[in-house]
């Protein structure tokens, strides 16, 4: 019975070495994309086992590159996204967004990354692929409509990523809730 027990504390071990080493590559890159102001497109691997102080087998351990790694660091950055209830995330997507981004640490990122283009291209992806899942649960769960859900989601996020695409790039031009409306016009007229 103990070395049953004592097997199954080695694996519980075994996954916390695993969350840490994990989390403390996410942290040098967030920390060298943000207290460094290195351009993602710029890191290598190196630079990142270099300032988590783990060795490169380690970080190939856990992600295959750094791209593998930085969609890992968004997801953490993203947990409190989803406490927001889904509705509320559909229905007004930058009001909520930009509610949940002002002043938290992916803010930082988004500000220290400005003009590197390889880094917005992955955010756009991952935002893309995360919202599209949102949208097509909401979509799923909505009245039946005779639009493939999934043709639907898709629209729906890629109105929204271009809409948020030009507003990054035009910041001062109008406010949240303008986008919002923008976004409600597009979208369902």
């Amino acid at each position: 019975m103990s070395e049953k027990m004592g097997g199954i504390k080695g694996e519980m071990n075994l996954d916390l070495r695993k969350r840490r080493s994990m989390q403390m590559l996410w942290k040098a890159l967030f920390d060298l994309m943000t207290e460094e102001k290195m351009k993602f497109s710029k890191i290598t691997v190196d630079q990142i086992c270099e300032k988590a102080m783990v060795h490169r087998s380690t970080f190939y351990k856990h992600f295959d590159d750094k791209f593998r790694l930085l969609e890992y660091g968004l997801n953490q950055l993203m947990e409190q996204y989803w406490d927001i209830p889904l509705e509320k995330r559909i229905l007004k997507p930058f009001y909520w967004s930009n509610e949940f981004f002002e002043g938290s640490a992916s803010h930082k990122l988004v500000r220290a990354q400005h003009g590197d283009e390889l880094f917005f291209d992955c955010m756009t992806a991952y935002s893309m692929r995360i919202l599209k899942k949102d949208a097509l649960k909401f979509f799923e769960h909505s009245k039946p409509i005779d639009i493939p859900y999934d043709l639907l989601a898709e629209f729906h996020v890629s109105s929204m990523v271009a809409l948020s695409e030009w507003w990054r790039k035009n910041p001062d031009r109008v406010s949240v809730s303008q986008m919002d409306h923008y976004f409600h016009k597009l979208v369902n007229e």
